[in-house]
């Protein structure tokens, strides 16, 4: 079954189905409106024929009342009536003759010896006296009608079906023309070729939104092509300076004999040259792995404030050197959390070192472990140099650097590595900062279930 076909097919069936439901409630909402129309009709009626005769009759008695009910009879128009009882139930007057069954104080239909009517009945007194009357009205005239719109929906129904169905044919025809032209154009697309757009039929329908939605994903396949080759070329650019310096080092030590003093202080040149070169490399190497989805990460239960006590020590040295203060703020209980220790504590030291990296002298770095109910909470937040609102959405970009942190080091891989790991933990991640007043790097990590095991 073609497309076409089926367009047609569930088309015609909602447009029936529409249909039928609006000939219903067009004909129950006209019936209701002509009941409702009748019922106070009658309501007006009985309460003036009740203030007709006490104002009128003036005590006179029970002919009187007759004679007013008869006057009060010959303004009621066809198909309507009233009927005159006394307090024991005689019919005193009625006009025109009809018989009916049970009547209520409300308005109802009844049966008469006719035809259903809607009638309704009241009691009131005069000189002393008790009467009962009833009103009605014939529905001759509105089931008339009703019959009438039912039939014009019965024929009307089927008409319009039909002309759907020639209508949308035509439409699916007509819509469905530009899907060769889209398909061609998207045949061309290739990694090294990305069309400005396809082309959008302006039909403001389904393939339009299509085109649209098309176009959209072609530009975020183009920028994410943009974003493969400037990744390569920054992580070209980053491999290539470590390699040149160790090779520039060598190079100038091996052309003349030197010192063992001097051996020594290139060989640790090289070294360092070579612990970067290593960092970027396993960077990149982790960077891969998230790409396609092998995060590795062990998931074993352990003590997340245990860890945070063993990582301060190994920052001692360099935030001395730099004259930060480093407080650490962590819970009284034990804080488990499911995952990688090796991965949770690099977590940690990416966070650390961006925080002491940033903060110029003297300067403060906080880092708390707190737990809520479902979740753990890191925070790591410093008085440095802090991030502008614009930078913010792009710090966990790889190789991205801010202005304001191009003085600090580092090729811009740390909080990508971060951004990774808290995912791989199914975490999240956010920052909050001020430029020029810190920044406040904040991680949800979910706990671990009681009675889980700490590995230590």
């Amino acid at each position: 079954m073609s497309i076409r076909l089926r367009l047609i097919i569930w088309y015609s069936t909602v447009f029936a189905a529409g249909l039928i439901g609006f000939a219903v409630t067009v004909w129950v909402g006209t019936r209701a409106v002509i009941r409702n129309d009748i019922d106070s009709w009658l309501t007006r009626q009985s309460a003036g024929f009740e203030e007709f005769l006490r104002k009128e009759t003036h005590g006179s008695g029970q002919a009187a009342v007759i004679e007013e009910t008869r006057e009060f009879s010959t303004g009621l128009p066809r198909g309507s009536g009233v009927q005159l009882f006394d307090r024991t139930g005689k019919l005193l007057f009625t006009r025109p003759e009809m018989s009916f069954g049970s009547i209520t104080e409300q308005p109802s239909t009844v049966t008469s010896d006719r035809a259903p009517v809607r009638a309704l009945t009241r009691r009131v007194g005069v000189a002393g006296e008790e009467f009962q009357f009833v009103l009605w009205r014939s529905l001759d005239e509105s089931e008339a009608a009703l019959d009438d719109l039912r039939l014009v929906l019965f024929l009307m129904v089927p008409a319009f079906l039909l002309a759907s169905f020639a209508g949308g044919w035509f439409l699916s025809r007509r819509a469905l023309r530009p899907v060769d032209e889209i398909t061609k154009a998207a045949r061309q697309i290739s990694l090294q070729s990305f069309p400005s757009s396809l082309p959008i039929p302006q039909h403001r329908d389904e393939l339009q939104r299509l085109c649209e939605a098309w176009n959209e994903m072609l530009h975020r396949l183009e920028g994410s092509a943009q974003k493969l080759r400037q990744f390569t070329a920054d992580a070209s650019h980053e491999l290539r300076t470590p390699v040149a310096l160790i090779r520039t080092t060598a190079e100038l030590t091996l052309r003349h004999d030197r010192s063992a003093k001097e051996y020594r202080s290139s060989l640790q040149k090289i070294q360092e040259d070579a612990m970067e070169l290593t960092v970027v490399i396993e960077s990149l190497m982790d960077l891969t792995r998230a790409d396609s989805g092998q995060s590795g990460f062990a998931r074993l239960p352990l003590d997340f404030r245990e860890l945070a006590s063993e990582i301060q020590p190994q920052f001692d040295p360099i935030r001395a050197e730099k004259n930060l203060d480093l407080e650490v703020q962590l819970p009284p209980e034990q804080v488990s959390v499911i995952g990688d220790r090796g991965a949770l504590r690099r977590l940690l030291m990416v966070l650390l070192d961006n925080a002491i990296k940033f903060t110029v002298a003297p300067g403060r770095i906080t880092l708390r472990v707190r737990k809520t109910s479902s979740e753990m909470v890191l925070e790591v937040e410093d008085s440095g140099i802090g991030i502008s609102e614009q930078d913010i959405p792009r710090v966990f970009d790889r190789f991205y650097q801010v202005d304001g942190s191009r003085s600090g080091g580092g090729v811009g891989l740390g909080l990508s590595i971060a951004h990774w790991i808290v995912q791989g933990h199914n975490g999240r991640i956010e920052v909050h900062s001020i430029l020029g007043h810190g920044s406040l790097f904040r991680v949800f990590l979910p706990i671990a279930m009681d009675g889980s095991t700490v590995k230590r």
